[in-house]
């Protein structure tokens, strides 16, 4: 199951928490880097994602709850399909569309 998670900082980490958290971070995207195909920050703000392939839901939700800014943060998580796939599905739709009905 692919997945983009887009992250964007709710509030500002405190600066006490800081290194805690940086490390904690460091951890969590060691532990799951086999499950990242991507992982980007956004340039210039707070905030970043990936996209991730996870076996299902529960490993996401698993995933997603062990991250350590989570509670800092808005996170959205979309299920991605492959384009081309998409493509074709659309187009098959769009034909069957066009075929009349008989009655």
């Amino acid at each position: 199951m692919r997945v983009l998670a887009y992250i964007e900082s709710k509030f500002p980490v405190p600066p006490e928490q800081m290194p805690m958290m940086l490390e904690g971070f460091k951890a969590w995207r060691e532990k799951y880097r086999g499950q990242m195909e991507s992982f980007f920050f956004f340039a210039g703000r707070q905030g970043g994602g990936g996209i991730l392939n996870v076996p299902d839901e529960a490993a996401l939700n698993k995933m997603m709850l062990e991250w350590p800014l989570s509670q800092y943060s808005d996170t959205r998580i979309e299920m991605l399909v492959d384009g081309d796939v998409a493509l074709k599905q659309w187009e098959v739709a769009v034909q069957s569309m066009r075929q009349p009905v008989h009655a």
